[in-house]
């Protein structure tokens, strides 16, 4: 009986799932299983339409930024850094408020269904809207600092938990790269992603981040039609 018992403790334990990792924490938040698109899609109009637009195309006067597309788990992810006041907590980040207040309205299954709903939709690739990049400058510049990550094509790596760069807006990825160079975003202790772009950006200058920005539209219109690899 003894020995019985000591290898039932022995399957519990390897069969228990591991546990989640602070950092990894926010990447959890959404519930599990298939998005409903459907419910998704009316949770979207609810309360994401109005700044982010119908098609998920961003507006810059409310400076929120394009997401169509984006991956659902990193949607998910980015919400759950906004729920455990890890994005949107500094007060000069306006928009980051009310992403902030935004998130905290939705409930796991209300996550999983709205990021679903955005990785269906169809990319709105970058545009150049900013004067002054140089893309090939922005291209050294991507090479050496950002493919490692965010890979070749601009479409970003599960396993690293980067973004997808290629549906932002020239002006959104400008504005997020002084963010983490500020340390106004990517500043908690816990959050892995933001303290490696924070490391990445801090002496990096605005007009690089104008080059970088540039060279990303052109990413965009290359690799528009690529689908984003699944988590």
């Amino acid at each position: 009986m003894a020995s019985m018992v000591a290898v039932t403790s022995v399957w519990s334990q390897e069969d228990d799932p591991a546990p989640v990792t602070e950092s990894e924490a926010p990447f959890a938040s959404a519930a599990e299983g298939e998005a409903d698109l459907e419910a998704g899609k009316a949770r979207y109009q609810q309360v994401c339409a109005q700044c982010h637009g119908e098609r998920g195309e961003g507006n810059f006067q409310l400076k929120a930024p394009s997401i169509a597309n984006l991956p659902d788990w990193y949607v998910a992810g980015q919400i759950g850094k906004f729920q455990k006041d890890w994005r949107g907590s500094r007060p000069e980040d306006v928009p980051g408020n009310l992403m902030h207040a935004i998130a905290m309205s939705l409930d796991p299954v209300a996550i999983r269904d709205v990021a679903g709903y955005i990785r269906s939709m169809t990319l709105v690739p970058t545009v150049v809207t900013l004067k002054g990049g140089n893309p090939e400058r922005g291209a050294e510049l991507f090479r050496e600092r950002c493919m490692e990550c965010h890979r070749y094509n601009g479409r970003g790596e599960p396993a690293f938990r980067s973004a997808q760069l290629i549906g932002l807006q020239d002006w959104y990825i400008v504005s997020q790269l002084k963010k983490f160079r500020d340390g106004i975003r990517g500043a908690h202790e816990n959050d892995a992603e933001g303290t490696k772009m924070h490391r990445i950006s801090e002496r990096m200058t605005d007009g690089s981040f104008h080059d970088v920005a540039s060279h990303i539209a052109e990413l965009a219109e290359k690799y528009a039609v690529e689908r984003p690899r699944r988590r």
